[in-house]
């Protein structure tokens, strides 16, 4: 069985998550794209999904409703898919204390600022941290 990819941009801002999905197909980063507006959201969605082939990259807001990033990861890390979930926060928390608490959990594989832009996108692509796991699938 192939495995296949999904993004999931988890963000409150509705109009954050517009951006953010179009600086990434405008990018060439053209996978599955499933829009979260709190962690919860995004933890019942990982938690519901059937196939254990699919690899998911999160783009993770810290600030939100309901379950922030924080929390999110914090609930994750004992799922039987941790193994398979990378996280690219994206945030507009500018202080080196986020940073290095978000680099603190193991799946967390970059920090950007907010708002992405195409370039930041195609940045993220050649992230060495990134790069090996978009050169494993072919866009659709």
């Amino acid at each position: 069985m192939k495995t296949e990819l999904k993004i999931l941009l988890v963000d409150d801002d509705k109009i954050m998550l517009f951006l953010h999905e179009m600086f990434l197909r405008k990018s060439g980063i053209l996978y599955d794209t499933v829009l979260c507006y709190n962690g919860l959201e995004a933890l019942e969605y990982l938690d519901a999904y059937p196939s254990q082939d699919t690899v998911f990259l999160i783009l993770l807001d810290i600030n939100m409703p309901v379950m922030n990033g924080w929390e999110f990861l914090n609930s994750i890390e004992d799922r039987r898919y941790i193994g398979r979930v990378n996280v690219v926060m994206v945030s507009s928390a500018t202080e080196e204390s986020e940073m290095r608490k978000a680099h603190s959990f193991k799946q967390v594989i970059d920090y950007q600022q907010k708002p992405l832009s195409v370039e930041m996108c195609k940045k993220m692509k050649e992230c060495e941290m990134l790069k090996g796991f978009f050169e494993d699938f072919a866009a659709k």
